[in-house]
C-alpha cells in the first residue's frame, strides 16, 4: 500500500514539476515548484507503509508481530539458524 501510495504521489508530482507541466505541456509555471518529488513521496509512502502496520489487526499481522523479536535476534546473531541454505 505505501509503495503504491508513493509512487503515485512520486508520478503525480513529476507531472505538475516544470519538468513536465512547464517544458512539455506549456504550461506558464509549474503546480509543484520543486524538481525532486522524492522530497515528498518517500516520506509519504514511509509514513502509510508505518500507518497500515500499526493499524493491521489482521490475523496474519498478528503472527508477523508475535515472532518478529525471535527473527530479530536470529538476523541479527545467527541464534536459532538450522544450518545453511542449499542454494
Amino acid at each position: 500500500m505505501g509503495g503504491s501510495i508513493g509512487l503515485l504521489t512520486a508520478l503525480v508530482l513529476t507531472i505538475f514539476s516544470a519538468a513536465i507541466w512547464v517544458n512539455v505541456l506549456g504550461y506558464e509555471a509549474p503546480v509543484f515548484p520543486y524538481s525532486s518529488p522524492t522530497l515528498f513521496s518517500m516520506p509519504l509512502a514511509f509514513f502509510i507503509i508505518w500507518l497500515v502496520s500499526k493499524t493491521d489487526r489482521s490475523g496474519r499481522a498478528a503472527v508477523d508481530r508475535n515472532g518478529y523479536l525471535e527473527q530479530r535476534i536470529r538476523s541479527e546473531t545467527g541464534l536459532g539458524a538450522a544450518g545453511t541454505s542449499g542454494h
